[in-house]
């Protein structure tokens, strides 16, 4: 599924007060002189100073021409405007520019820090991703006057930590960091986290997941809810991954998918339980369990198990172990 343009929306919401905190763009140098050239062509006693009316030194500009630095997207809106009134060109023919930069442009960073790549299209490995982001995720925002934004994943088995980082690092060209947490009971974990202002922006402007705490409160993403059924799947695999157990006793089998909430199941199980139910998976309606706030989807049924596995699957490990376990008694 192909994304619309987003550069510009990648900095919604975003108060750069700096340009040094703007997030930008590698790889456009030709785009940038063809736009200078058409304005030196209409104006080309006052380029320099119309150039540097922009806060824009012309020893900047020259190092974006080159691609020997990357461009601030702030800076290269000016530009663009700047474009459009001196040249007298129109709306479709700006429009038409920002395409090419989208298209063309060869990654993005923060004031020319580590260069990431940001996805054209959604696909399965984004889909998952999003999944288990909802399960066990959170985006974060830290820091003073230079602010750090963060992606977390939270896994207590280093080997799924590692496979999300696989899949971060294939998708967005940077690799997370994996440590140790640890709560007040002494229950540990292994937290990655993804330190990309360009990330970060991602998930939450074009991805429209929400920032902060979650819990209780879980959706599907709209952009999941417009997608193939494909990366529909994959996202039921990675939330199924980050909050799904299976497993068997003397009763027999279960498999189930949970998730706090304190009146009403979250949208994202009924969701769930819906969409499984529409390719012949059936697993219950969300119910209530002893724990008062806690709601979760349900089967017991050995073919309803070994259906969701042929179809939905996992990548958790564990998950598989067990899943091959129950499919083959």
């Amino acid at each position: 599924m192909k994304l619309d343009n987003y550069i510009l929306v990648i900095n919604e919401k975003n108060k750069v007060n700096n340009f040094k905190e703007d997030i930008c763009l590698y790889g456009i140098g030709k785009i940038i002189q063809l736009i200078y050239d058409d304005i030196k062509r209409q104006k080309s006693r006052e380029i320099i100073k119309l150039i540097e009316s922009l806060g824009i030194k012309y020893q900047t500009l020259y190092s974006w021409k080159t691609d020997y630095n990357p461009i601030a997207i702030s800076k290269l809106n000016k530009l663009l405007l700047l474009w459009k009134k001196e040249c007298g060109k129109t709306q479709e023919e700006k429009d038409k520019i920002w395409e090419r930069i989208y298209l063309e442009n060869k990654g993005y960073s923060q004031n020319g820090q580590k260069k990431i790549l940001l996805p054209r299209e959604l696909d399965e490995k984004i889909g998952y991703l999003i999944g288990f982001f909802q399960g066990d995720g959170h985006l974060k925002k830290e820091g003073g006057s230079f602010q750090e934004n963060s992606l977390y994943f939270y896994e207590s088995n280093i080997e799924m930590i590692n496979r999300l980082n696989k899949i971060i690092e294939e998708t967005f060209a940077i690799r997370g960091k994996v440590y140790r947490g640890k709560n007040k009971r002494g229950y540990k974990w292994y937290v990655l986290r993804i330190c990309s202002k360009p990330v970060y922006f991602f998930f939450r402007n074009i991805l429209r997941l929400q920032s902060g705490r979650k819990t209780r409160n879980i959706e599907v993403p709209e952009i999941i809810k417009k997608s193939e059924l494909s990366i529909q799947l994959s996202f039921i695999r990675g939330f199924f991954d980050a909050e799904g157990t299976i497993g068997e006793n003397k009763k027999g089998p279960w498999l189930d998918i949970g998730q706090a909430s304190k009146d009403v199941p979250c949208e994202i199980l009924i969701w769930i339980q819906k969409k499984l139910d529409e390719i012949g998976i059936n697993l219950s309606t969300p119910r209530r369990t002893q724990n008062q706030e806690f709601f979760r989807i349900r089967t017991a049924k050995r073919e309803s198990i070994k259906r969701f596995f042929e179809v939905i699957s996992s990548d958790h490990p564990n998950k598989i172990k067990r899943f091959n376990s129950v499919i083959k008694r």
